[in-house]
């Protein structure tokens, strides 16, 4: 997990309760990566639960912001464990979140990266959309093309994956999730979901705001490259991420609305 200044001191106190206190199976550490310097508030959750956690609570502060993807690597090189979840600062764990995936793993020796279902929330209204993601990994090479396969702070990974020498690539600021994704399956190894809810996903009010054409083409390199390395130069897959750059590009009051629309649940459909 990684943490900036911006973020609201009680959602990381949530964060981290959901993913200790509440947890059926508990992690063998937490990894906390401080990006850059923080508010004092944030600093006394943090030191609130070194004193009450010692050792199992690892936290590296970084001396200026570096952004998620350098600050994941740094925290993936503290990791200890042979499975590694992910998770966000301002979101909240389900309570059998570990346990389900921990299990799925153990009896899915075949899978690397394991996903899950997560459910939509604000500070309005606790239940919202449920986003569910594909499960069958022999389809992930083809669904990758449209979407991501996974979400991102829903995952649990096997630590060889890293040991292997794949990491997030630090060229991109953004999306370095699905950069990852593309590299995981490029290298042969295996990603899927359960259906469960594993992730309660806060959905901030400005999540349009935040789509600025910096991401879109910073995704759509990702996306070209990935499929160039999955599929080759000659396949109708490239026609995804185009669409998606000129869709990034639409005025936002457009963008919003297709977003929720129902084509775009047929679109991204994955059953």
């Amino acid at each position: 997990m990684s943490v900036y200044k911006a973020e609201q001191p009680d959602y990381l106190e949530k964060a981290l309760k959901s993913i200790w206190d509440d947890q059926t199976y508990k992690p063998f550490e937490i990894i906390l990566i401080a990006d850059g310097s923080l508010t004092p508030e944030l600093d006394q959750i943090i030191n609130k639960w070194q004193a009450s956690l010692g050792s199992s609570f690892v936290v590296c502060r970084n001396e200026t912001n570096l952004g998620l993807t350098k600050s994941l690597n740094k925290g993936l090189k503290y990791a200890q464990g042979e499975l590694i979840a992910r998770m966000d600062s301002d979101d909240i764990s389900h309570p059998k979140r570990f346990e389900l995936q921990r299990n799925f793993l153990l009896h899915n020796s075949n899978i690397d990266v394991v996903g899950g279902a997560l459910q939509e929330f604000n500070d309005k209204n606790d239940c919202l959309n449920i986003r569910y993601y594909p499960e069958d990994p022999e389809k992930m090479g083809k669904y990758i093309c449209k979407a991501s396969p996974l979400a991102h702070p829903t995952v649990m990974m096997r630590r060889k994956i890293f040991d292997s020498g794949i990491s997030y690539d630090e060229r991109f600021r953004m999306s370095q999730d699905i950069a990852l994704w593309f590299d995981v399956l490029s290298n042969g190894y295996k990603i899927s979901n359960i259906s469960d809810i594993t992730i309660y996903f806060r959905l901030a009010g400005d999540v349009f705001k935040r789509r600025s054409r910096k991401k879109a083409f910073n995704e759509f390199q990702i996306y070209m490259n990935g499929i160039y390395r999955l599929h080759g130069l000659f396949t109708f897959a490239y026609i995804y991420p185009i669409s998606r750059l000129l869709f990034r590009l639409m005025p936002k009051s457009i963008i919003k609305w297709i977003y929720g629309s129902k084509l775009r649940k047929k679109i991204l459909s994955h059953k």
